[in-house]
């Protein structure tokens, strides 16, 4: 039984560490899409209060994504500093310092999650937060240009999916399964009756229809792709904020304000795959119980 117990633990102890991959793999990355959303959810708030046709649901869904983004890279923080390593709040604390002042306060919260937990001397670390200048909205524009910052390979698991075409006579009885399998949206796809001929076969007359269709055929494999970590820049606007910013038909001025940028990771197009783990052959449409089909 102790030994279940302690099973359990490390169980547990795995999960909760590997919960934490995608905040490990690359803190930087993960601040910005904290940071990115941020400037997406301020957009839809803009859009919202001056009436446009933007969905409510959606400016929810996406808040409270943000806040488990947020969560999640706090724990991760808060677990490590608990566990006397200190690192990811270094780390934290250097992206922090380096975002643009007018998006540093999109990472406040995170600041606020982890200030219980830091020492006297950390409470340096973060001085003030990292509000923009006050009394001015801001706003982000379109992209500007992308400076490229390094280029790595990540493993990763793909799916390809081949099609092959197949033309053949078949017992009409089948030809009609065939049709209704096509049509309900099964793994047969532009299924196509060209035609319907009597046959004899072993002195049996016997009626089938020439028909032409596609298979699928799906193949799971395991890629090696092409990663490029970049800092793409946008346009950034200002606007001053008024008492009378609450009233609908208050129309801020936006005025350009300079530049600001988002540190990205994207796949390129280059990929290599490693080796095939499992070919998946869909329904073999010529089975069908209960029937002998005939093949010309």
């Amino acid at each position: 039984m102790k030994t279940n117990k302690m099973l359990v633990i490390a169980a547990l102890f795995i999960f909760a560490i590997s919960s934490f991959s995608a905040v490990i793999s690359d803190m930087e990355v993960y601040s910005h899409k904290i940071v990115k959303n941020n400037w997406k959810l301020q957009e839809m708030y803009y859009k919202l209060q001056s009436r446009e046709a933007i969905s409510e649901d959606e400016y929810l869904k996406l808040s409270n994504k943000i806040d488990n983004m947020v969560l999640e890279l706090s724990d991760y923080i808060i677990t490590n500093l608990k566990d006397g390593n200190r690192k990811p709040l270094e780390k934290f604390n250097e992206i922090y310092s380096e975002l643009p002042k007018e998006t540093r306060h999109f990472l406040d919260p995170v600041v606020e999650e982890i200030h219980p937990y830091l020492s006297r001397g950390d409470e340096e670390l973060f001085p003030g937060y990292g509000y923009a200048e006050p009394g001015y909205y801001y706003r982000r524009g379109g992209e500007v240009k992308t400076e490229l910052l390094s280029k790595f390979w990540k493993a990763e698991e793909r799916y390809i999916e081949k099609n092959k075409r197949h033309k053949f006579y078949v017992e009409l009885k089948l030809s009609t399964s065939m049709q209704q399998n096509a049509e309900a949206g099964g793994n047969i796809e532009g299924f196509k009756v060209k035609g319907v001929y009597g046959m004899e076969i072993n002195g049996e007359f016997k009626q089938v229809a020439e028909v032409e269709f596609s298979t699928k055929e799906t193949l799971k494999t395991r890629c090696t792709i092409m990663y490029e970590k970049n800092k793409v820049w946008y346009e950034l606007f200002k606007a001053k904020k008024s008492f009378w910013d609450f009233l609908p038909w208050t129309e801020l001025e936006w005025k350009k304000a300079g530049e600001t940028y988002l540190i990205s990771e994207e796949a390129t197009d280059t990929e290599v795959i490693i080796a095939p783990l499992q070919g998946v052959a869909m329904t073999n449409p010529m089975t069908n119980p209960g029937s002998n089909p005939t093949s010309h």
